[in-house]
């Protein structure tokens, strides 16, 4: 198999979500509060919470893919 196949394999017309990717889509709805959650700087390990930016800068929180 190559690299093309591999890809067509991976792509699909219609995504069939599982009850587990269900459960979670819902758990926090578009246009919900973020909740202030801990985190940790990936460059520098430094520990952080949501709250120490929002107040003084856009914040932009991205999540990984679900596929």
């Amino acid at each position: 198999m190559g690299v093309r196949d591999d890809i067509a394999a991976y792509n699909y017309a219609t995504f069939e979500g599982t009850d587990d990717f269900l459960a979670f889509r819902g758990a926090l709805p578009v246009g919900s509060a973020a909740p202030d959650v801990a985190a940790t700087v990936a460059d520098t390990g430094e520990p952080v919470r949501l709250s120490d930016y929002w107040r003084d800068r856009d914040l932009l929180v991205e999540f990984g893919s679900l596929t």
